[in-house]
């Protein structure tokens, strides 16, 4: 490539921060002759203080850096897969899927108590519909409500004792070290993560072609292959942020497992559904395929009825 600086967009949370050095540290250790410009970017999601499940725009941590990247401010960007909106934008391409970190979410509590040591009548804190129709599954005697703020500022108000538990992304808090703070992680067979947890995007222009292919050396075909499959269950429903649908894969011995639950929020009754099908690690179509059969066979169950869509 001729272009010796690269100009990256990111969310300016010590998370988001924390991700994209994470990335561009294995960039230019690659290319050292590439210089990285940061330019932050604040999102919807930064700045509303309106639950996240009641947003009736999809991508609220996504859109702005893709207005931004559209409009050449910067050259690609940084995301949270799970942030990213059920569809693909049809100008940004998917240039590098790195590996995946811990995919698995960890209860956060006063006291270190587990969720099954909670008191009645505890609050636990999520802005998620997903985990909560999964708590309410295992202990439905405890009261859940919303919850805003960064890693730190959930942990500070458990600690503080706004709240007795919180849960979060164990990938997150491995990535900003705060992982001490974890007393309870939950198997994905137990609480199903939701689809792209642990996994980052990165985006850029999809006319970009030499970008594209530098980006590209970071991707990694196994993570690219599952995380496929779990957002192709997303697309599928057209699941948006009010949704409490998991989607978990795994790839074994050349065939791709996919593990998907549908839940409704107010009550934790849920529907799983388990599909598996040979593949090879770049058989994209074959992942997609799977996530929709997935989603289809949720899409004809008696519970569909019940969860809200869009």
């Amino acid at each position: 490539m001729k272009k010796t600086k690269l100009r990256v967009g990111t969310r300016g949370s010590l998370l988001a921060l924390t991700q994209t050095r994470i990335f561009t540290g294995e960039l230019t250790r690659l290319h050292p002759e590439i210089e990285i410009e940061e330019v932050l970017i604040q999102t919807h999601g930064d700045l509303s203080t309106e639950p996240l499940s009641e947003s009736k725009t999809p991508g609220v941590f996504v859109n702005a850096l893709r207005d931004a990247l559209l409009n050449f401010q910067v050259d690609f960007i940084v995301h949270s897969m799970k942030d990213l909106p059920a569809n693909p934008h049809p100008a940004i391409a998917t240039a590098c899927v790195p590996s995946r970190q811990d995919s698995r979410d960890g209860l956060v509590s006063k006291n270190n108590l587990r969720l099954d040591e909670l008191p009645s009548g505890a609050i636990v804190g999520t802005s998620s519909p997903r985990r909560a129709a999964s708590i309410r599954q295992s202990r439905p005697d405890l009261v859940i409500a919303d919850i805003r703020g960064n890693i730190d500022t959930r942990i500070a108000k458990v600690q503080g004792g706004e709240y007795d538990a919180t849960l979060l992304a164990m990938a997150g808090l491995n990535r900003i070290d705060k992982s001490d703070a974890v007393c309870e992680i939950f198997e994905t067979e137990n609480f199903v993560p939701a689809a792209g947890q642990g996994a980052l995007s990165i985006e850029c222009r999809w006319g970009d072609s030499d970008l594209i292919s530098l980006l590209a050396e970071l991707d990694d075909a196994e993570t690219r292959l599952v995380t496929t499959a779990e957002r192709s269950v997303l697309s599928g429903l057209e699941a948006g942020c009010a949704t409490a649908i998991g989607a978990s894969a795994k790839y074994v011995d050349g065939t791709l497992i996919l593990m998907t639950e549908l839940a409704v929020e107010s009550t934790g009754e849920s529907q799983l559904v388990k599909r598996s099908a040979h593949s090879s690690l770049d058989d994209i179509e074959a992942a997609t395929r799977l996530g929709h059969e997935a989603a289809k066979e949720l899409l004809g169950g008696d519970l569909a009825r019940k969860a809200a869509w869009k």
